[in-house]
């Protein structure tokens, strides 16, 4: 059976919408601030300890020339391997290893086109920070104007373990494969409904970016779902009894730069006694979890929403991820105060915790 492969090798920053949600040694938060002549110099505390690490600023030349530079502060230092107070602009996964040097550090400047941010792009500026005899190693993502009077500054990482080794955008030490979690599928023989895991619920850090079902060697339905949740609709008008689902996810590894992609597929079997879907087996090897027995109902729904079946808590959130409604283990949940759209119901039992999605109609 021939199915479609996919292989994603994807930049993506946290400026572009990746989390920057640290995890394990690596700690990270976003910055989001603009320096400039006017705004004045911005100084960077960046592991949150009592002394200062760094400041931006941009500096008058002679004329109407500047220059845009970074002041290491304290026991504080850039990483730098020019000759001439030039810190080295990385790029992500890059390692941040030194040489280091103190004091001002030129990252762009209007004489001679000197610094190595100038015009780049966004770029990293690695960091070290000693405390006694340990370093700290750390990095900021930054782009500086080409008329080097403006300086963004995005986001910060660095280790809360000395002499730990890192690498320019670096968001996580852990790289673990993931878990697939589950794909389940509701609806008729004929009309069928898929879903899959969203970010959250007890899953790694990921977002599902491609669904796709096939019945044999025919496609049934595919679908782009980047940032999730996955959700398509298949139409099987042949009748098949047997499924197979995969689903292609972004994981976020050990940095933020690059991601992993697995691939996680799902056999589903028609059965007529339940007239449902049931997992039949798992053609990825990994793990999935059971098929639930909570049935939400009617779906639509514009007044109240019932739920069948034993659970232990139920919440409803919307599709930007807020909670809008608590329910515990009601049995039936008014949703008539809500406006109409999709809306994603977290359960939770003793078999797990899922979403379903529903919508609310006026």
């Amino acid at each position: 059976m021939q199915k479609k492969e996919t292989t994603f090798i994807i930049l993506i920053l946290g400026v572009l919408g990746c989390p920057t949600v640290g995890a394990g040694q690596i700690n990270t938060y976003s910055i989001n601030d603009t320096v400039t002549e006017a705004s004045g110099p911005f100084t960077l505390n960046v592991d949150g300890d009592l002394s200062n690490d760094c400041t931006f600023e941009i500096f008058p030349l002679s004329g109407s020339s500047t220059a845009a530079r970074v002041v290491s502060l304290w026991d504080s230092y850039v990483m730098d391997a020019s000759t001439f107070g030039y810190p080295d602009a990385l790029n992500c996964g890059d390692l941040v290893t030194g040489p280091y040097t103190s004091g001002n550090a030129v990252l762009g400047t209007d004489v001679g086109g000197g610094g190595s941010f100038t015009g780049a792009g966004l770029k990293f500026l690695g960091l070290k920070m000693d405390v006694g005899s340990e370093s700290y190693r750390g990095w900021v993502s930054l782009e500086v104007a080409a008329s080097n009077d403006t300086i963004i500054l995005h986001e910060v990482g660095y280790s809360t373990a000395p002499n730990y080794e890192i690498t320019a955008g670096q968001m996580s030490d852990e790289s673990d494969a993931p878990l697939c979690g589950f794909i389940y599928t509701v609806g008729t023989q004929y009309e069928i409904e898929v879903a899959a895991p969203t970010t959250g619920n007890g899953l790694p850090l990921m977002a599902p970016v491609f669904i796709s079902t096939f019945a044999g060697d025919v496609i049934l339905a595919e679908d782009s779902c980047f940032a999730g949740p996955c959700t398509h609709l298949v139409s099987n008008a042949m009748g098949a009894d047997t499924i197979i689902t995969c689903i292609d996810y972004l994981v976020y590894g050990a940095t933020m730069c690059v991601m992993d992609t697995p691939t996680c597929c799902v056999t589903q079997a028609w059965d007529e006694e339940s007239q449902s879907w049931q997992i039949a087996e798992t053609a990825s090897g990994i793990a999935v979890e059971p098929a639930h027995d909570v049935v939400l109902y009617p779906v639509p729904t514009s007044g109240q929403l019932n739920i069948r079946g034993q659970f232990d808590d139920l919440r409803i959130f919307d599709v930007f991820g807020r909670l809008v409604l608590t329910a515990g283990r009601a049995s039936v949940v008014d949703v008539s105060g809500l406006t109409a759209g999709d809306y994603f119901v977290e359960i939770t039992s003793s078999t797990g915790r899922w979403t379903e999605k529903i919508q609310v109609v006026r």
